[in-house]
């Protein structure tokens, strides 16, 4: 290869990181390839004032880059997907390039701001109209009930990410809202050029600011990306078959399929930084899930959230086919254990021990219901993190004045993050009930409560659709009734669907929804709500 590949980006740091992650990809693809790298600044990043939403024009951080394409000063421009025009550009083609990093966005809270106890107004610094908008009702569920008599004031922030966490740290505003994948992407070290000054220092500037910080990773389905958040799009001009050859190589199909669906969603609304929009999706082996949340300029409420799957099983002849349908799910008593004298700690495999509270707080904690929360002194400062298995469990934890860093968001398992989360090495033990031991699990299981059944178990016999909340509730139901096994099952996704998978086997009449009400709706019984169904039930049968 003779020509040079000249590729162009805006100069910050995190632009310049994201065309050294594709001139490494292009390096191990093609050795022989020459290129040369081209930086410049945009016009977007000289006025750091102005909200983006306010600024009179499109494409303010990529439209002078794609002018340097056209004009052929350079053969191929890498920008942040999400700062990309929705009309597109004449004589240019887009490409999307690599993995997609985390999508969603992260709140920085100040640990001097923990000690807060009920303030008049709590700040936090965003520009995003999107995620003022979707926050407002958000955060007065997940923040700690410290905060509950507190209003929210959403300030303005402009500037890199490392310009507003000064600008945040200098300022009294609790917290600070930004993508998680720019601050993933700063922390990194896995990237060509990693080693220069300026990312040494950024590096240790964002460490210093996290440790001054807790954080809160928000869930997708609540507070949803703006489209394209965390993907890395290439531009070249659409007659420069050599360039767009080299460059579709490094292209990622879902990845691109999933962002350009989000970007034509949101073009029906009419783009821009203004909107009050979020849209989401996701691909999972149980399928695609989207998440969209927000204000149209029309006035329109957005709060949608659909899942797609193929194996979905027919609908149910009757409610009376359905099990559990609402209020007939078997009562339970949850009786916490004593941690006098420590939890018991339990693995696959391995022989349990005791886990004393004073090792147990050293642990980052996936807690899976409210009640299954580590019930040790107060005294005893937990340093790890809290995660939760859905939204359910971190609102109930809310209320009990706990700080949650994150949540799987009922995805699953699969969702927990692993290794390092910035800067902090991982060590999590899920925090469950006596018995769970028997479902396989990667984790370490810290047994917090046991479970007593109030009732009779209900007879499954001429049930033709169930739906499982836990592992063990299913191994219970089919050694009560064997018939069951080839009727048709539902469950959340995770080691839920996994174990039931592995009992059944391959060919097993499985579906996976993130939400029972979503296998409802699948059943046909999407006209009964609530309370209703369970008790028409009832009645009908007495």
């Amino acid at each position: 290869m003779s020509r040079v590949l000249k590729i162009g980006s805006r100069k910050s740091a995190l632009a310049r990181l994201q065309t050294y992650l594709v001139l490494g990809a292009l390096r191990e693809k093609y050795p022989d390839l020459i290129i040369e790298l081209h930086f410049r600044e945009a016009s977007g990043d000289q006025d750091l004032q102005t909200p983006l939403w306010k600024m009179g024009s499109r494409g303010v951080f990529t439209q002078d880059l794609t002018k340097d394409l056209v004009d052929e000063k350079v053969d191929l421009v890498i920008h942040s997907w999400k700062d990309l025009d929705l009309e597109g550009h004449p004589g240019t083609t887009i490409l999307g390039v690599l993995d997609r990093a985390d999508q969603r966005d992260v709140l920085l809270w100040k640990k001097s701001s923990l000690d807060k106890n009920s303030p008049e107004e709590l700040k936090i610094q965003t520009s995003s109209p999107r995620r003022e908008y979707n926050l407002k009702k958000f955060l007065v569920q997940s923040l700690p009930s410290r905060y509950k008599n507190s209003s929210l004031a959403f300030l303005p922030v402009r500037g890199n990410i490392q310009t507003r966490i000064r600008k945040w740290r200098e300022s009294d505003a609790d917290g600070l809202v930004l993508a998680k994948a720019a601050l993933d992407r700063l922390l990194s070290e896995n990237f060509p050029n990693s080693d220069e000054l300026e990312y040494q220092e950024i590096r240790k500037f964002l460490k210093e600011a996290l440790a001054d910080s807790v954080f809160q990773i928000f869930p997708l389905s609540l507070n949803p990306s703006a489209p394209a958040q965390g993907a890395i799009a290439a531009e070249a001009r659409s007659n420069d078959s050599w360039t767009i050859d080299l460059i579709r190589a490094l292209s990622k199909p879902q990845v691109v399929q999933a962002v350009e669906e989000e970007r034509r969603i949101l073009k029906k609304f009419g783009g821009g930084c203004h909107q009050k929009i979020g849209v989401s999706i996701l691909y999972r082996p149980f399928g695609k899930v989207l998440y969209q949340r927000g204000l149209t300029d029309s006035g329109e409420t957005l709060e949608i959230e659909e899942q797609f799957s193929e194996t979905i099983a027919p609908p149910a002849e009757s409610v009376f086919k359905a099990y559990p349908v609402p209020g007939e799910a078997v009562k339970q008593r949850r009786v916490p254990l004593s941690s006098e004298e420590g939890f018991v700690l339990s693995a696959d495999g391995k022989e349990d021990r005791k886990i004393l509270p004073k090792e147990l707080v050293l642990k980052d904690w996936l807690v899976t219901r409210g009640n299954a929360y580590p019930n040790i002194d107060p005294a005893l400062e937990h340093k790890g993190l809290v995660w939760t298995s859905g939204l359910k469990t971190w609102v109930q934890l809310a209320e009990r004045d706990i700080w949650v860093h994150g949540s799987l968001d009922a995805l699953g398992e699969e969702e927990l993050p692993k290794g390092i989360l910035f800067g902090k090495p991982l060590d999590f033990v899920k925090c469950t009930h006596v018995g769970s031991t028997e479902i396989a699990s990667g984790l370490e299981r810290v047994l917090t409560y046991q479970t007593q059944p109030m009732e009779d178990h209900p007879d499954l016999s001429e049930k033709t659709h169930l739906f499982w909340m836990s592992a063990s509730q299913f191994d219970k139901a089919l050694s009560l009734y064997p018939q069951i096994r080839n009727r048709f099952h539902a469950c959340g996704p995770g080691i839920t669907s996994s174990h039931i998978r592995n009992v059944l086997g391959e060919s097993a009449n499985l579906s996976v929804f993130i939400h029972y009400e979503s296998w409802l709706e699948s059943l046909g019984l999407k006209e009964f709500k609530g309370n209703d169904l369970g008790n028409q039930t009832k009645k009908n049968q007495a």
